[in-house]
């Protein structure tokens, strides 16, 4: 499903071979819109990521693995935060690209109050391919594992 510049990516699910749904901006707004009206995602200020602690690739290549490891493990739970108590995708996560993981349980949630949404909020995005392909799109990645936002 080719539709523009920025992309979401899946990511996959023990091996499974990923897939992407392209957005643009224009086309993100509409899906983030529908997602906000219906209460699928959340309003919140993302942490920064970790800085960088490496003079240069060269640094991060003779660097300790130990080391690596951990500016990857923060770097990765900067990309999957979200806000506790809240339900859903955290809004900041389909603002940029990121990269952001969006979790199968952040998925689920937002599926789960899309579908308790009235009906006459549903009614129109329902009747637009776009937001069609990518509500099918959210389920399937839900499955999946979730996806990246990059």
């Amino acid at each position: 499903m080719t539709r523009g510049y920025s992309k979401i990516l899946a990511t996959p699910l023990h091996g499974t071979p990923s897939f992407q749904f392209h957005l643009n901006v224009a086309g993100m707004a509409v899906c983030r819109d529908v997602m906000r009206r219906s209460g699928m995602t959340y309003r919140a200020e993302h942490h920064p990521f970790p800085a960088w602690p490496f003079k240069d690739v060269e640094d991060w290549r003779s660097a300790d693995q130990a080391r690596r490891d951990a500016y990857v493990a923060a770097e990765r739970a900067a990309s999957a935060q979200t806000v506790p108590g809240q339900v859903g995708i955290p809004e900041f996560k389909l603002l940029s690209n990121g990269p952001w993981l969006v979790g199968s349980q952040e998925i689920a949630q937002a599926l789960d109050r899309y579908e308790e949404a009235p009906a006459s909020v549903r009614a129109e995005p329902e009747a637009d391919e776009l937001w069609r392909d990518w509500l099918g799109w959210l389920r399937e990645t839900m499955v999946r594992g979730g996806f990246t936002v990059s």
